[in-house]
């Protein structure tokens, strides 16, 4: 059996994570979370799938050491899919301290406790949110880092981190770029979730989005399964420790252009209001996914039409 540690195991990404690790009977999987943006009913749906009790669930903050270096210890740990974050951008600019104790000292403690417990590879999940606003596009692993937010710069220090202990420790790690990442069990409260999943309870319950800006910013939306392939893949190929890969579809989407795609779903003619743009929100941002492509064979990725009518 495959012993794995995946941490932030009651977030969106994880539950669907899980789901397909689940799909290998060699896996046994010890979750842990502290609900802080996790929720209990994707742990819920993780249990019903679960019918031969591979996976555990531990609530554990990350911020702990000590406890999280005794469930990689006593659990005999061997790999580790650290996806644990606050993730919102707006919440690390109002409240910074909070989110570099959780996205910093937490990712540092998961890497310490790994290479103390000879961990064989660590998976991290970061962000585009490491580019800002610089505006060379798209952005692939060598383009120029300039985040605008303390998010953003907490995740460029994670993955700095997971390079130091690959190069100064020789523990495995893999870094894995997230875009604008969407799909099922999405929360509507969640700045993670981006637009998506808030403007669709808007159009559910027939009330105006609000569109942060003129709505000519676009992203490029990857669907979830999408995501959890990548980090399976980012796992198991064998030569890539140390690297950063881009995890998107090299295909963008305006903010307008979900609006039309959504009032086109629920047969619909909402029309958003428009208000000023946010501090920390990035204008354009698209993936060069070429990368994936070639070291992890990865080559089909949903298209936006026919993921958005999953949800």
């Amino acid at each position: 059996m495959k012993n794995i540690l995946l941490t932030g195991s009651a977030g969106f990404i994880a539950s669907h994570l899980i789901e397909e690790l689940l799909k290998d009977q060699n896996n046994c999987i010890i979750g842990i979370d502290n609900f802080y943006s996790g929720t209990k009913e994707n742990l819920e749906f993780i249990k019903s799938i679960d019918k031969e009790n591979r996976f555990q669930f531990i609530e554990v903050d990350i911020r702990n050491f000590e406890e999280i270096n005794k469930i990689i210890r006593d659990k005999k740990i061997e790999y580790i899919y650290h996806l644990a974050a606050i993730v919102s951008v707006q919440e690390s600019i109002l409240n910074p301290l909070l989110s570099n104790e959780v996205n910093v000292k937490g990712t540092l403690n998961i890497l310490e406790s790994a290479k103390l417990n000879s961990v064989k590879r660590v998976v991290f999940s970061s962000s585009a949110a490491v580019y800002g606003d610089e505006p060379t596009q798209p952005k692939n692993e060598n383009s120029t880092t300039k985040p605008i937010s303390p998010y953003g710069y907490e995740k460029l220090i994670g993955e700095q981190y997971m390079k130091l202990y690959s190069e100064l420790y020789g523990l495995e790690t893999v870094i894995l770029r997230y875009f604008n990442v969407y799909g099922e069990r999405q929360s509507a409260t969640s700045d993670y979730s981006g637009v998506i999943s808030i403007f669709e309870k808007k159009f559910k319950n027939d009330e105006i989005p609000n569109i942060y800006g003129d709505g000519e910013q676009y992203r490029d939306f990857v669907y979830v399964k999408d995501v959890a392939k990548a980090n399976i893949k980012a796992m198991n190929t064998p030569n890539i420790s140390g690297e950063v890969f881009c995890v998107g579809t090299s295909r963008k989407v305006s903010i307008n252009d979900l609006v039309s795609i959504l009032n086109h779903k629920y047969s619909k003619n909402i029309k958003a209001n428009y208000l000023q743009a946010r501090n920390g929100d990035i204008k354009e941002s698209i993936c060069d996914n070429r990368k994936i492509q070639k070291y992890l064979e990865i080559n089909e990725f949903m298209e936006f039409n026919q993921g958005i009518i999953k949800i």
